[in-house]
């Protein structure tokens, strides 16, 4: 996909990401269209900033994201998104509280973004999107299960590898620093284990 995406080839994105987690008749997806939004960033554009709170939940049409947080004024990548993602501070969007990791992008993207209160209408209004809210708010949960398993399970090479085979597109456009943060190892460190591989 590039920039000249047209603007129907997203929506048609959008609509088979929302079905491919639960039935949506037409009624209920252009009721969310109603209230949904494209956007574009620029790389190094940063979404969501620590300290605010997070308004949106973001869909990635096409492109790579980060969430960071610092430590002892060091920054930490917790996370990267990429295309097909839903994405926000999701502790902070739901609880209303200032974010505690920022969301930045890392190249430019892609987007259609749905505000908080939109959408707590939409899960009012609309059965069908209580139940995708559900479904991913159990993937977000397995997500950060699985991330706590592999941090303790498995060695930095296994997890640079299984990164890199699940989004190989992606991996080049991420610097290897945050990288290495992710992977909680140096930049020294992976730059040994790419070159092992």
């Amino acid at each position: 996909m590039s920039n000249n995406t047209t603007f129907f080839q997203k929506i048609e994105i959008l609509k088979e990401s929302l079905q491919s987690r639960a039935a949506l008749g037409d009624e209920d997806f252009g009721a969310a269209l109603e209230l949904v939004r494209f956007k574009q960033f620029d790389k190094g554009d940063v979404l969501t900033h620590i300290g605010k709170v997070e308004n949106y939940l973001y869909f990635i049409i096409e492109g790579v994201t980060r969430s960071y947080f610092f430590k002892d004024d060091k920054e930490i990548s917790l996370d990267f998104h990429f295309t097909g993602d839903f994405i926000s501070v999701y502790e902070s969007f739901i609880d209303r509280a200032p974010a505690e990791h920022a969301i930045e992008a890392l190249t430019p993207l892609s987007m259609v973004r749905i505000r908080y209160e939109d959408l707590m209408n939409l899960f009012k209004k609309r059965p069908a999107f209580e139940h995708i809210g559900r479904i991913m708010t159990e993937d977000q949960f397995k997500k950060s299960s699985n991330r706590v398993k592999e941090l303790l399970s498995l060695s930095a090479t296994e997890r640079y590898t299984k990164l890199l085979n699940a989004h190989p597109e992606y991996v080049q456009h991420i610097p290897l620093k945050y990288l290495a943060s992710y992977l909680n190892i140096t930049p020294e460190s992976l730059s040994r284990i790419r070159k092992s591989l």
